[in-house]
């Protein structure tokens, strides 16, 4: 009988000439949820490369997680040897910093900048700020660079002073003193370096130097804390089956560290990761809306196709075929078009993803955080969207199908 359902379901479908308004329902139908899984599925790929790309800028140069302590300096030295003795296995490297305000003084400009001292050899193993520098060409990393009085700026802030490789610039540093004034020092220092990050709050307000240089010139006494401490962890790439293990990391690390603060990268930016989510979510339920437009007119179809059987249900019904197999035939029919219009359209939305993700030539804005339309393709999605319009394609193939149960052999046979 199950054979007898598929083949009574793909005659249906392979109609004759007298069925054309049938089989130009069918094609609307079919081209409904292609057009419908392919603008949910490109619009979540776009979405997805957003929150990636964004994601990926914030966490290389914010460091996976920091310890600090609000109004409190961190003694780095039997912080470290908690992390190689306790969490060697999950802590990967540690770098400490400070990060001070000083006023940058060039050819009658002034402009405020966060400078933030590092430790140059180990800085490059939890950030990415090494591999954001763009001038020099070829540089060695910031053992070379930061070096005595060198800082590094952000592309925006050269740009804003026009300063190049090897320029002297004076910063002005604020020194502790009464309460009613607030008394500036000079200090040279020379540019050694430019890096973009492509983040505005970065490229156009940030500075790098090393630790030394930035306690030195601020009056660190010696043996003075720092400021945090970034970590790199030791995580397992995220797959299907296999959650990241970033959080459980953290957590650990928190109940451990008493008294501390242990943050990731993403309770730093909660507010922009949270949107990035909430965006993702609300495009997902919104494009969705048309491949439940789609299957709406699966609805329509399978009404028209039941009336225009109801004789051949009859007949079945009198030959003693089970009302389960009839019904069979039709969700037969109606999940054969959401499954190949939904794979069509699914295949189709890979290929302009690989294209958009191969060769982005979409420039957008600078209002943005990427300079182009971003997009990210992961097995995830593919599923979701596949299920989801599966699911939908199947209620709108249920509801109509009930209606075969109502039939009345003997009206039909007596009447047609």
């Amino acid at each position: 009988m199950n054979f007898l359902s598929f083949f009574m379901a793909w005659k249906y479908l392979r109609f004759g000439k007298k069925e054309k308004n049938i089989s130009f329902m069918i094609r609307i139908c079919f081209l409904g949820i292609l057009i419908g899984t392919f603008a949910l599925m490109l619009t979540l790929i776009i979405t997805n490369g957003f929150e990636k790309v964004i994601h990926e800028k914030i966490r290389g140069i914010s460091s996976q997680a920091i310890i600090y302590a609000p109004g409190q300096k961190l003694d780095d030295t039997s912080i470290k040897k908690v992390l190689n003795d306790e969490y060697k296995d999950l802590v990967k490297a540690s770098s400490s910093s400070v990060i001070k305000q000083v006023i940058v003084d060039h050819e009658k400009q002034q402009s405020v900048l966060f400078i933030k001292g590092v430790e140059p050899a180990t800085e490059g193993l939890v950030s990415s700020i090494e591999k954001k520098i763009v001038l020099p060409v070829g540089h060695k990393g910031l053992p070379e660079l930061l070096k005595e009085n060198s800082i590094l700026v952000g592309y925006k802030t050269a740009k804003q002073f026009n300063l190049s490789i090897g320029k002297e610039i004076k910063i002005m540093v604020p020194e502790p003193t009464g309460k009613k004034k607030i008394s500036l020092r000079k200090k040279k220092v020379i540019v050694a370096g430019i890096f973009k990050v492509g983040l505005d709050e970065y490229d156009s307000n940030f500075a790098y130097c090393s630790l030394n240089f930035l306690k030195s010139i601020f009056d660190y006494k010696k043996g003075s804390g720092v400021d945090q401490i970034s970590l790199a962890l030791n995580t397992k790439e995220k797959s299907f089956f296999r959650k990241n293990n970033e959080e459980k990391i953290v957590q650990n690390l928190k109940n451990r560290m008493q008294g501390l603060t242990v943050s990731s990268w993403k309770e730093l930016y909660p507010a922009l990761v949270s949107s990035l989510k909430l965006e993702k979510y609300a495009m997902f339920f919104i494009i969705a809306l048309i491949t439940l437009v789609a299957c709406m007119n699966m609805i329509s179809l399978l009404f028209m196709q039941i009336q225009q059987k109801r004789k051949n249900i009859a007949i079945f019904k009198a030959m003693g075929m089970p009302h389960k197999q009839i019904r069979r035939i039709f969700l037969i029919i109606g999940l054969s078009i959401t499954f190949f219009g939904s794979s069509l359209g699914l295949g189709l939305a890979a290929i302009a993803g690989y294209f958009l993700e191969k060769y982005p030539f979409i420039q957008l804005p600078d209002v943005y955080f990427v300079s182009h339309l971003p997009a990210r393709m992961d097995t995830e999605i593919f599923l979701a969207v596949f299920f989801c319009t599966i699911l939908l394609g199947f209620i709108a193939t249920w509801i109509p199908t009930n209606r075969t149960k109502k039939i009345n052999i003997v009206d039909v046979l007596r009447k047609e």
